[in-house]
């Protein structure tokens, strides 16, 4: 009798990746709750994780769009490290100056639809 299962193993190389740069080691999803838990698990390793998606503007709901409004935040708060940015199926970690430096999925255009923006501080 050949038993499998049908479980699905959801493989997070974007959020594994999110960790890294930030020298946290942890997991990225829970398995129970169906639902990406790398945010915790900074929170868990040290870093404050709090949401600056209120902070765009209408015009700037694409990763390429909100590059400079990211610049202007990050300026308004000197304790911001740098900015994880949700978007569909992917994470993606942008510097206060609003460039790429971890993007496991880069683009040249990058017209991806912003769902969160989360600025990273340390405890």
């Amino acid at each position: 009798m050949n038993l499998t299962t049908n479980a699905v193993h959801h493989q997070t190389p974007c959020a594994t990746s999110v960790l890294r740069f930030f020298g946290v080691k942890g997991v990225t999803w829970n398995d129970r709750t169906k639902r990406n838990v790398w945010d915790d698990t900074m929170r868990r390793s040290g870093y404050s994780v709090r949401s600056r998606t209120s902070q765009l503007r209408k015009a700037e709901k694409t990763v390429g769009a909100s590059r400079a409004r990211l610049a202007e935040i990050a300026a308004k708060e000197p304790a911001i490290l740098a900015f994880v940015i949700r978007v569909q199926n992917h994470v993606l970690v942008v510097d206060r100056t609003g460039q790429t430096i971890v993007d496991t999925a880069p683009r040249r255009a990058d017209r991806r639809a912003i769902k969160k923006v989360m600025a990273v501080f340390y405890s």
